[in-house]
């Protein structure tokens, strides 16, 4: 679509990183579909702004405003760079929060990138797989940690060697409902309906997403918990399966022996003969022989 000058002048002023930028300019022409105009304008950059400014909020533009007055690029600013660099067997991956945090957060996935990086040094998984392999290493032998702040999960934890993302269990408090109606809105599995004026949450079948503690503006619903999910054994591809859970809502702390019992069940099992992968030592071996080793180092 075309853009008037001014308006794309305005929409490469903006202070967000390249990934947001695209999005941005789909945005505003979008805007500009729905007005029915050819060309972007001010009118749909200046609404497609507001929009966006909205959504991240005063402090969120802060600190990109921040980061742009002192030239920093986009690389600078992601740290999976830094967390994957020089030659290793595993790729620690980060969702969107890893540049300037989000509204969603339920952990602060730059910390627990960081965390884990230290650890699977420790646990030499870069030796260890090498070895192992049968033949010339690709970038599918790789071991993946995929790290989510919320439920979203953009980084689809699900489907990775070691999957975690942030969660959160609700609970309803004493505080006065307001009925404004933003939790049930906000539950997208249609989980929370209104008793006596109150919000009730089908706890049965809760993914602890947090999206209902995020929008209560009372204090109605709070977190009687708040962790990570942690998931093993997922695979994106040709024989794609989701991750077996390990927790539900557990400490950070609580990762670190998934971590040891995934990297004893490669030294285990692993297939030294043929191409082999992670998801089928966990199907192999059974997700209890992760729970039987964190069970011991208790």
């Amino acid at each position: 679509m075309e853009w008037e000058k001014e308006a794309r002048e305005v929409v490469d002023a903006i202070p967000v990183h390249d990934i947001i930028k695209n999005l941005v300019i789909i945005y505003a022409e979008k805007i500009a579909r729905k007005n029915k105009s050819k060309v972007v304008g001010l009118k749909e950059v200046v609404e497609t702004r507001d929009a966006y400014f909205e959504w991240f909020g005063q402090d969120k533009i802060a600190k990109i405003q921040r980061a742009r007055e002192e030239g920093k690029t986009d690389e600078a600013l992601d740290p999976t760079i830094a967390l994957n660099k020089g030659p290793a067997l595993y790729t620690i991956e980060l969702c969107h929060s890893r540049f300037f945090g989000c509204d969603r957060d339920l952990i602060n996935v730059r910390e627990v990138g960081k965390r884990v990086k230290e650890k699977m040094e420790q646990l030499h998984i870069t030796d260890i797989l090498a070895d192992k392999a049968c033949e010339p290493l690709m970038p599918h032998s790789t071991f993946t940690i995929s790290i989510s702040g919320c439920a979203n999960a953009c980084t689809a934890p699900e489907s990775r060697d070691v999957g975690v993302h942030g969660s959160a269990i609700p609970m309803i408090t004493d505080v006065e409902c307001s009925q404004c109606g933003k939790c049930a809105h906000a539950c997208l599995d249609q989980l929370i309906h209104y008793e006596n004026g109150r919000p009730v949450i089908n706890e049965n079948f809760c993914v602890v997403c947090g999206n209902c503690i995020q929008v209560c503006p009372t204090g109605t619903i709070q977190a009687k918990k708040k962790g990570c999910r942690i998931m093993v054994g997922g695979y994106f591809g040709k024989w794609a399966r989701y991750g077996d859970e390990i927790y539900k809502v557990a400490e950070e702390s609580k990762l670190y022996p998934v971590l040891e019992a995934c990297v004893e069940l490669i030294k285990k099992d692993w297939n030294e003969q043929h191409e082999d992968h992670f998801s089928r030592v966990v199907k192999r071996n059974g997700v209890e022989s992760i729970h039987d080793y964190i069970r011991k180092k208790a």
